[in-house]
């Protein structure tokens, strides 16, 4: 099974890793992609470049193989639509359990998406839980599994509400935290920190 982990990572955290890492070792997941998105559709536009935001994923990412970097969304133009991206996706890994992991906020927009009927038929939704967000158990009810029911022989189609460990991490907390200059940021792995410092972003 591969999770799809997506978001404008401006900059990737120390959040992003400890997410990932749960619902890779709760459900089992061969590989985790991370996909940094190009243009959001549903906030701003990130402030660090798609070159720099690579190479802080590149850095977070190293020696932990079963993470990987997929960079979709970034070759491809225009805005970027999670349904876009799973078909290809998909046509690359033809008969593979596809699980898109998102936050319980993003799925709560999710009927704002593009094609949010066809992403169900692409991939499992893993809905990341946080005790101050309700989800809308109204969204495609009839699709919703408990952990640790996983989806058996089915390849997409679930929705299963995983319910995560907080990390206080942000990506805003941690923007705030390098606009202000301060000298060490717990949130940042040492080398995404380096780099920031060295090519001087989000000062």
């Amino acid at each position: 099974m591969i999770g799809i982990f997506g978001g404008t990572f401006d900059p990737v955290h120390n959040g992003h890793l400890h997410v990932a890492q749960q619902v890779l070792d709760r459900l089992v997941l061969d590989q985790v992609h991370f996909l940094p998105c190009a243009i959001p559709v549903h906030r701003g536009v990130p402030r660090a470049s798609a070159v720099d935001r690579t190479r802080m994923i590149e850095l977070a990412l190293e020696g932990r193989e079963q993470f990987k970097l997929n960079t979709l969304e970034l070759k491809r133009d225009g805005k970027s639509h999670m349904v876009d991206t799973l078909r290809e996706i998909r046509a690359g890994y033809p008969g593979q359990t596809i699980c898109l992991i998102l936050g319980a906020d993003a799925f709560n927009q999710l009927k704002g998406w593009k094609s949010p009927k066809e992403i169900l038929q692409l991939a499992h939704l893993v809905v990341c839980q946080r005790p101050d967000v309700e989800l809308d158990r109204a969204i495609f009810s009839d699709h919703w599994v408990e952990f640790p029911a996983m989806p058996g022989e089915s390849i997409e189609g679930c929705i299963l509400p995983l319910a995560i460990d907080e990390n206080p991490c942000s990506s805003t907390r941690v923007r705030n935290m390098l606009e202000a200059q301060e000298s060490e940021v717990q949130c940042l792995h040492p080398a995404v920190f380096e780099y920031i410092q060295d090519h001087h972003l989000y000062h």
